[in-house]
């Protein structure tokens, strides 16, 4: 059965994150994420959220564990957020995400997530492999850059400079109502809605490391898990 780690905000959706995503224009509705040009909706986070939380729940059942839906929404955003910054740096300088790393890691995912629907397993591997895809894209880069000389984490040390440098001068802005933000490379929980969440069951949905007690108290569409 596949594992999962649910902790640090999903902190295996953001290992990869060592960057800082800034934005200062106006977010349209609809938009989860727009990251230069391109734009993450709203539906697209919550149709993989729903995936995962299909994929994980046999782990979190088993486990006693629940997770707010908003949890899972906002690391997920976060990720695929990083995901179309290090896309559209392959893509300016035309390289691919192809290391032996990142080959090896989707082929472990799509082995633990065989038995899942196929649209579920995309958006797993989808997610769980941002880690190793933001690192070979790095890889790609800073070979680039370096000229081929030097070893693999040179290139991947190189390659961070240049996405991070990307991203400082791109706009990157999330819907407030995620709740989401990167600081210090790590994706965090905010209070960015325009509402404030007042009940301890709605607090319990904001928290960065939510209480499965107060989790299961949030109405069933608003959690993952029993």
């Amino acid at each position: 059965m596949m594992k999962v780690s649910t902790s640090r905000r999903l902190g295996a959706l953001a290992a990869a994150a060592t960057l800082g995503l800034t934005g200062c224009g106006a977010i349209q509705p609809g938009t989860a994420v727009r990251v230069d040009d391109e734009t993450i909706s709203i539906a697209r986070v919550d149709q993989v959220a729903g995936d995962f939380c299909t994929a994980i729940e046999p782990q979190l059942d088993g486990q006693a564990q629940t997770l707010p839906n908003s949890f899972l929404r906002g690391g997920i955003a976060g990720t695929l957020a990083l995901r179309s910054a290090a896309e559209q740096v392959a893509a300016e300088y035309g390289v691919e995400a192809d290391s032996e790393q990142y080959r090896t890691a989707v082929a472990d995912l799509q082995r633990q997530t065989a038995s899942l629907p196929e649209d579920v397993r995309d958006s797993v591997v989808e997610v769980q492999g941002a880690t190793a895809y933001i690192e070979a894209v790095q890889a790609a880069v800073g070979e680039q850059e370096l000229d081929g000389e030097g070893a693999y984490e040179d290139f991947v040390n190189a390659g961070a400079e240049v996405l991070t440098g990307w991203i400082e001068e791109h706009d990157v802005e999330f819907d407030p109502s995620l709740n989401t933000a990167l600081e210090d490379g790590n994706i965090t929980t905010v209070d960015g809605a325009v509402s404030f969440a007042v009940s301890d069951q709605a607090k319990a949905g904001l928290a960065a490391e939510p209480n499965p007690a107060e989790a299961r108290l949030l109405p069933d569409t608003h959690r993952c898990g029993r």
